[in-house]
């Protein structure tokens, strides 16, 4: 039991270290083991679909027109204009070697594929798609940012007790852990380039009356800061996704 605890604080470790990761892989190489190994020989309807999912290969191609889309709820929403301004700064850094960020319209994409709630996280993935073919972008970005809070008394919570200690002592302590997380897939075939996660910690204290305004404003502040290292590890994706197409083309001799 002591080794299977140590082996999953070990995996939650080397988890929380991997910021992003980067696909370049060919579905045709992939695919071919079917034809070289008896192990694979198995024509099960189940097998079929694993073919198909896998016949998928990368076309990264610079510059481009990349989509940003948004999620919120597991619906497509606009980008806030607090968030816009960091994701304007990753553009202008990344400069022209990559393209142009277009925001997805969440407008456009209800005219292809009409309103909806979604239930399943890859119908939306799939309603992204249809909306960035839509405006012809090459590639989507698609991310989401989450909260939590932790709100618990702290030595002052006795104050509680007085009417003015509501109002003014700082009688709790409030955190939130925000988390922002994104996958870069091709519109035309949905191929995986990269997926990058990000994470930030804000905390303060509080009064008793003003608990839920602070968790408010530290909310903001996570948020922020989580979009921020996201753009930082999206720089890294691309970069890879970039070292890897040249890898590529020197391997087949170009």
């Amino acid at each position: 039991m002591t080794k299977i605890r140590l082996f999953v604080a070990s995996c939650a470790l080397a988890l929380a270290a991997c910021a992003h990761t980067t696909q370049y892989t060919s579905g045709a190489d992939y695919l071919a083991r079917y034809n070289d190994s008896p192990a694979y020989q198995s024509s099960s309807a189940v097998d079929a679909d694993i073919r198909d999912i896998a016949a998928v290969e990368p076309d990264f191609r610079f510059p481009a027109r990349i989509g940003l889309a948004r999620l919120q709820h597991r619906n497509l929403t606009t980008v806030p204009q607090d968030e816009a301004e960091y994701w304007a700064e990753f553009s202008e850094k990344m400069g022209r070697r990559y393209g142009d960020l277009i925001p997805i319209s969440p407008l456009v994409t209800s005219m292809v594929v009409g309103p909806r709630t979604h239930q399943n996280p890859g119908e939306i993935v799939n309603d992204i798609r249809k909306g960035a073919a839509r405006q012809h972008l090459d590639y989507v970005l698609i991310y989401e940012v989450g909260s939590q809070d932790d709100r618990t008394s702290n030595a002052l919570r006795i104050t509680d007790l007085t009417v003015l200690g509501l109002f003014v002592m700082p009688s709790r302590d409030v955190e939130i852990k925000s988390t922002a997380s994104a996958i870069l897939v091709d519109v035309r075939n949905g191929y995986p380039y990269g997926t990058a996660t990000s994470f930030a910690d804000k905390a303060g204290a509080s009064t008793f009356a003003g608990r839920n305004k602070k968790r408010d404003k530290l909310e903001d502040q996570a948020r922020l800061l989580a979009v921020s290292n996201l753009t930082k590890e999206i720089e890294e994706v691309f970069e890879d996704l970039r070292d890897k197409k040249y890898q590529k083309m020197v391997e087949a001799g170009y």
